[in-house]
């Protein structure tokens, strides 16, 4: 999956240089109060220099960034031009999806190339908190410059500064869906409530240390709550070399991110799993298996949360509103209602300290129950957490639907399915599983996808199909088979299995005494038709 970075900057020293000549030509870069273009400086260099790496930022800046102009994006004109110079893009570089930078929009000086004059939007009476404690137009424009909207209508940036990024979104988005004629992958670094609808976010350029690590819990979930769910930092920090310690930690807690990736800038150590030896590789492919196994319950969150507004990380406190101890938890996280992840956040740690709100508990790994005197302690309980391990649970009462994993998110969607069944206080579950055919535009919309129902009831797992798109049974479900159940919590030993009434041999299912959990395997059971599955419980002695 190709995913090529762009900046909105464009250069303007470079002669024959054909997005700054067409877009002069449109007359879609903004502009200062006097009506002449608004030059900063960003990544582009003079053209035919040799760049000194040996001076200081702030002079290599002056010295070797060439000017640079800014689009107006809210312009129409500015729209069409952005998709024809995209269309051009990729007639030179293969791409699947695009990845906007610096559109806040940054800018490598403060306002311009000539600073910015004494005026009411650039020293307004009250200037909120800058990173650098710089004015307003602190690495970005003057707040005084002109854009358009509304066929013509003008508006300085200060009113606009904060959709400048979503309104560059929008074209990139159209553009994408054009040329690939499936629903691609934006995501994009300035956003503004519904951003999420058009792109997902990183939450910036992090630094490699462990306060990072725990923000990055914080962040996820905030944008969650603000309808970006598609989000996630940059996994092991971008600034500075990363310690393998705190790598891998990053990693268990980035392969639960939306939107997980490893990122880091140019100058520092490579920290991808491979740099720090086999075996530290093998133990993040390990963790990423486990996000991989879970893919078809994270698209069925997006699912809804596109239909319903709903998040996909959530806090404790989303699930558990009355129970005052979740209020201030953001050092665990969940995915959907069902999933809690505690991570190790802190450097040369073995313990975590993770609270189990009032619920049936079960380990991911085993399917242990949690022992009911560990739940709603006050200040939570210490876990076992080895480097190679991650804290996870599932919360009895909300079925997970899996899938075998494989090395891409394209062969695993090709893989056999499963479900995790973990039992509430009432020997109940349920859950959902959404799937179309993962690259079409609109299918939600077009109802061209399944949603399907499992309920666990009485001893019985039934399927049903809440939606089925007109082409049912559709080739989007072709050869995939749902072939293993697990249920965590049940009394006792079954004594007879059936799957469809048909009663299952002692090598399709088996129990385990210690963890009260019950296997069923093998079932090559197509995903087109709805299934049962009945326990009888084995007599009590």
């Amino acid at each position: 999956f190709e995913l090529p970075i762009k900046d909105p900057a464009i250069s303007a020293n470079e002669t024959g240089y054909e997005p700054y000549d067409l877009g002069i030509q449109d007359d879609i870069f903004i502009k200062d109060e006097f009506g002449n273009l608004r030059y900063g400086k960003v990544w582009p260099d003079y053209p035919n220099i040799t760049v000194n790496d040996s001076v200081d930022w702030d002079t290599g800046v002056r010295l070797y960034r060439a000017y640079a102009v800014f689009p107006d994006y809210m312009k129409q004109e500015t729209r069409e031009w952005w998709i024809n110079q995209i269309t051009k893009f990729k007639d030179r570089v293969n791409f699947d999806g695009l990845w906007l930078d610096m559109n806040e929009p940054a800018n490598f000086l403060h306002g311009s190339v000539d600073g910015c004059n004494d005026n009411q939007y650039d020293f307004p009476p009250y200037v909120p908190q800058i990173s650098w404690g710089g004015p307003i137009y602190d690495k970005t424009i003057c707040m005084n410059s002109v854009q358009h909207y509304d066929e013509g209508r003008e508006e300085t940036h200060y009113n606009m500064h904060s959709v400048y990024g979503w309104s560059q979104t929008i074209p990139t988005l159209t553009a994408v869906q054009n040329l690939t004629e499936e629903r691609s992958l934006v995501v994009t670094r300035s956003t503004v409530p519904s951003s999420g609808m058009y792109s997902g976010h990183w939450l910036g350029d992090n630094g490699s240390n462990w306060p990072q690590l725990r923000y990055s819990i914080i962040g996820t979930l905030e944008f969650n709550l603000f309808g970006i769910p598609h989000v996630g930092a940059d996994i092991c920090g971008f600034f500075n070399d990363s310690p393998e310690d705190l790598c891998r930690r990053w990693h268990q807690v980035g392969a639960f991110y939306p939107y997980a990736r490893n990122h880091n800038g140019i100058r520092y150590q490579p920290q991808d799993p491979a740099f720090y030896g086999r075996e530290f590789a093998e133990h993040v492919r390990d963790i990423l298996h486990i996000r991989y196994r879970m893919l078809p319950y994270l698209y069925t969150l997006f699912y809804y949360a596109h239909t319903q507004g709903s998040t996909v990380v959530r806090s404790l406190m989303h699930e558990f509103t009355h129970d005052s101890q979740t209020w201030g938890i953001d050092r665990q996280f969940m995915w959907g209602p069902a999933l809690l992840i505690s991570p190790v956040l802190e450097e040369n740690t073995l313990v975590v300290r993770a609270y189990f709100p009032l619920a049936r508990w079960y380990d991911y790994y085993e399917g242990l129950e949690m022992p009911e005197e560990s739940l709603t302690v006050g200040g939570g309980i210490d876990l076992e957490a080895p480097l190679e391990y991650l804290p996870l649970h599932i919360r009895g009462g909300h079925i997970i639907p899996t899938q075998q994993p494989h090395n891409s998110t394209k062969f695993s969607r090709l893989n056999p399915f499963g479900l995790i069944v973990p039992l509430d206080g009432s020997m109940q579950a349920s859950g959902d599983l959404f799937w179309d055919d993962g690259d079409s535009i609109g299918t939600v919309e077009s109802g061209e996808y399944y949603l399907m129902r499992y309920i666990f009831s009485s001893h019985i797992l039934t399927s049903s199909f809440v939606h089925v798109p007109a082409s049912h049974p559709s080739t989007m479900l072709d050869n995939l088979n749902m072939d293993d159940i697990t249920i965590y919590g049940l009394e006792r030993a079954p004594s007879i299995v059936k799957f469809n009434g048909a009663q299952l041999g002692a090598d399709n299912f088996e129990f385990n005494e210690e963890t009260k959990v019950l296997s069923v395997a093998s079932l090559e059971h197509p995903m087109t038709s709805v299934f049962t599955l009945a326990i009888e419980l084995a007599e009590t002695v």
